[in-house]
């Protein structure tokens, strides 16, 4: 591993610089706009989550950086003498720092970007490296050589490589996804190589291409990207939009590098002497086209879109025990009998417990607070349900602790879209004032915009269990004419990590609000009577931080986890101990979870979410 080479480099990015360059010369290509939106994108307001500030950075192959924009300077090696050239730059997800990547491997860290490791010490003779791309969290990268090979740092996790006898040219570039749960490796003959969760979008392998592919920008899905040629051919892929490419113009120096913007509309070709041409919404704010640099521009990234910070809970206020209310609910499911043999795969802390219990009540929105959860959403059934009347207590202790109680509200018997009028006035009139819809879309739309016109300030969110619904961007749209503030994921087991960028980059575009779905498993053997209708595993908690960093990667505007308390499904994070019937049965448990035993697990999930909470937040520019 490289020692840290963090720097305090000269600022090259100079005012006058970027005053000097507010028009670029024709040569270098002025701005493009384009005309129209591309097929499929609404032309709707912008997502309610800041759309990114316009800016960009330029980095040159001896380290000089040069800012654009809101692009703020944090540092270079334009002042040192490198062993080998800079050949990329990655910016934090904060956006106030960046790390800058060497052709032997090395990696300087500046503003907040911490120093991870490089790949220096490889065998001699080893290929250069050519690109770096980053994990959503701002606490890993990859590296990748011009033969394929994959260097991970921090919680890069690898995830394969292209076979040597595969790749027919140079790799040249390569991109994350924006979940961190893969990517794509580019070659210079237009072959994309996808690994882990990164999609087979397409290539240009089979294109004769007049010059060879030198870098490559994702849509914010994900599910798009463009290829771009030394001479500014553009190729589109997925849900990357053409816009324009540089293909005609006689350029004074080759494209080298490319950026999207933060809406997917619009994107940077850069060229070596720092040319810039914007293309749809992405705007030009300045270039180093008419100054003389002492080295060639090599790469540009831009400053991440902002995102949000909350994080909520699902939460079940509908257990009851004979000791505390004279009857059981809900543990007794699929036919078992409490307070040991309950309705679940897992066996909680506190036992079986009753939502009516003030002091179980109170401990659980400790746990909560704790661990940076700013909200539950409570599972409601119904004005004078169960749930309702457990409702009090649940308000009452979470206010206690700090914490903001919504309302999930269920599709109880005889729901409609007049009854769900009423039910927005009864629960304001307690106070509530964040209502989400499970399954709002088996309600009409018209119904429901009347509903959620009537009440302008309270947050209204809105649920599809129509997976196929909801990714075709088909959800989002209905929930606009239905009039929601947003939308949101509660599935644990139809989505992965790679749904949550795309969700959101959808919701955005709708101008709604989007809340992916943070889920650590999923089974309900003994809730169903001993079928199995599902399982996602658990797997020590890999599948709980795969989805966060999804969650992360989807820049939302905050996240639901999926759940607090739903024992019968298995999507607890509440805390879990190990049991054993007399029978021989044991339930599941925690052990191991993070490298976790004992008491440490049964509170993994619960700490875990504590880590990840933060991490939501460190990443907010």
């Amino acid at each position: 591993m490289a020692l840290a080479r963090r720097v305090a480099g000269r600022c090259v990015a100079l005012a006058a610089v970027v005053a000097a360059a507010l028009v670029v010369p024709l040569a270098h290509g002025p701005r493009v706009a384009a005309a129209t939106l591309p097929a499929g994108l609404p032309a709707g307001p912008a997502g309610p989550v800041a759309p990114g500030r316009p800016g960009y950075w330029m980095v040159a192959s001896d380290g000089g950086v040069f800012t654009f924009g809101s692009a703020s300077f944090h540092g270079s090696t334009g002042g040192l003498r490198l062993a080998q050239p800079i050949v990329g730059m990655l910016a934090t997800p904060t956006g106030r720092g960046y790390w800058l990547a060497a052709a032997d491997g090395g990696v300087f860290a500046f503003g907040d970007a911490p120093y991870l490791g490089g790949a220096v010490v490889r065998p001699a003779g080893a290929a250069p490296i050519v690109a770096i791309a980053g994990t959503p969290t701002g606490v890993g990268y990859w590296l990748f050589a011009s033969d394929g090979s994959v260097y991970t740092l921090g919680d890069a996790t690898y995830f394969g490589q292209p076979p040597f006898l595969a790749i027919h040219a140079p790799i040249v570039a390569a991109a994350a996804t924006p979940d961190g749960q893969g990517y794509w490796i580019v070659a210079a003959d237009g072959s994309v190589y996808p690994e882990g969760d990164a999609a087979v979008i397409g290539d240009a392998s089979t294109v004769h291409l007049a010059h060879p592919i030198v870098t490559i920008a994702v849509t914010p899905s994900g599910h798009g990207y463009w290829l771009v040629a030394s001479d500014g051919g553009v190729f589109t892929y997925g849900d990357a939009p053409f816009l324009g490419s540089t293909g005609a113009i006689r350029l004074n120096r080759p494209i080298v590098a490319a950026a999207g913007t933060s809406s997917g509309r619009g994107y940077w070709l850069v060229a070596s002497d720092g040319g810039v041409f914007a293309y749809g919404d992405a705007p030009f704010l300045g270039s180093t086209g008419g100054l003389r640099l002492a080295r060639p521009v090599v790469g540009v990234r831009i400053p991440p879109a902002a995102h949000g910070t909350a994080v909520t809970a699902f939460y079940y206020p509908w257990y009851a025990t004979v000791a505390h209310d004279g009857v059981t609910r809900h543990w007794d499911q699929g036919g078992h009998n409490p307070p040991d043999d309950i309705g679940s795969d897992y066996y909680p802390l506190r036992g079986a417990y009753s939502s009516m219990d003030p002091t179980v009540v109170e401990a659980q929105m400790g746990d909560v607070a704790a661990v940076g959860i700013n909200e539950v959403i409570v599972s409601w059934w119904g004005q004078g349900s169960y749930e309702d009347q457990t409702l009090p207590v649940v308000v009452a202790a979470a206010h206690d602790h700090g914490v903001s109680v919504g309302i999930h509200l269920e599709p109880y018997a005889g729901r409609s879209a007049s009854s769900v009028l009423g039910d927005y006035a009864y629960l304001t009139g307690l106070g509530i004032s964040d209502i989400w819809v499970y399954q709002a879309d088996l309600l009409p739309a018209a119904g429901l915009a009347a509903a959620n016109a009537a009440f302008p300030g309270v947050r209204t969110m809105a649920e599809s269990g129509n997976v196929r619904f909801v990714r075709s961007g088909g959800f989002a749209a209905w929930a606009v004419s239905a009039r929601f503030r947003g939308v949101y994921l509660y599935d644990a087991v139809s989505y992965g990590p790679s749904d949550f960028p795309a969700f959101c980059a959808t919701a955005h575009a709708h101008g709604l609000l989007c809340a992916p779905v943070a889920a650590p498993g999923f089974t309900t053997v003994r809730a169903s009577a001993g079928t199995v209708l599902a399982m996602v595993s658990r797997d020590n908690g890999r599948t709980y931080d795969r989805r966060w960093m999804g969650d992360v990667g989807a820049r939302p505007d905050l996240v639901a986890i999926t759940s607090y308390n739903e024992w019968h499904e298995g999507t607890q994070i509440e805390p879990a101990v190990p049991k054993c019937l007399p029978g021989g049965f044991c339930y599941l448990n925690y052990e191991g979870a993070y490298g976790t035993t004992g008491l440490a697990a049964s509170y993994a999930y619960l700490n875990r979410t504590s880590y990840w909470s933060s991490v939501l937040g460190a990443a907010n520019p």
